[in-house]
This record gives structure tokens, C-alpha cells and sequence, in this order.
């Protein structure tokens, strides 16, 4: 079950405020947050929205802060942001060939750079 939170509570080790939305709660728990008032249920994402869960994933890869809350446009920009950004460092650590790796090589490659 998904759940927008009305209260402060601890789930999964972690401190969630009134607000945050929680996918995918154990439906014991979510009920006991329920009956409590500390929890209102909400819509679930829809499961066949596979691009928009691509974008996430390497959005977080990338370390884009809040990658799961954003959505396709805000996530498109934000990733070719994040690129954009790589490719410079890339190049004031004077990595050669930045404009045929992918993100993810240049952030290995920068950390390495980095290293030395």
C-alpha cells in the first residue's frame, strides 16, 4: 500500500515527516498508521510506467538528489544537467575521450583522476 504520511514516523530505519509519501508499505503496518490518523492511503504508481522508472534509476545512479520524487521533465533536465556537469570536470581533470563515455564512465573516470 502507498501512504502520505500526517505525522512523524520511523520507517525503515529511517525518520519520515508529515508529507512524505511511503510506497509499497506492508498492509499491517499502513492499517495500524491508518487507524491512527498518522497516515492517509494513496494512489500507487502505475506499474507499467517503465520510462519514467528508467529515468529514476539512473537519475539516482547519477546521484540526483530526490530523483524519485521528480518527474520525466524535471528528471530529463536534471539528468542532462548532471551530465553536462560530468563532462566539464572531466575536462578541467583533462580525461581525454569524455565525449564517447557514458555517465557513468566518466564518473569512474573523474574518481580516478581524483585518486592521482
Amino acid at each position: 500500500m502507498d501512504i502520505k504520511l500526517k505525522g512523524v514516523v520511523k520507517h525503515g530505519g529511517k525518520w519520515k515527516k508529515p508529507g512524505d509519501i511511503v510506497r509499497k508499505v506492508d498492509d499491517e503496518i499502513a492499517e495500524e498508521l491508518l487507524s491512527k490518523g498518522l497516515a492517509e492511503e494513496v494512489e500507487p504508481l502505475p506499474e507499467d510506467d517503465t520510462e519514467l522508472q528508467t529515468l529514476r534509476e539512473r537519475a539516482k545512479a547519477l546521484g540526483i538528489v530526490n530523483a524519485g520524487r521528480l518527474g520525466e521533465a524535471k528528471l530529463k533536465e536534471a539528468i542532462s544537467e548532471k551530465e553536462s556537469e560530468l563532462q566539464m570536470k572531466a575536462a578541467e581533470l583533462g580525461i581525454e575521450g569524455t565525449e564517447d563515455k557514458t555517465a557513468e564512465e566518466l564518473v569512474a573516470a573523474i574518481a580516478e583522476a581524483e585518486k592521482k
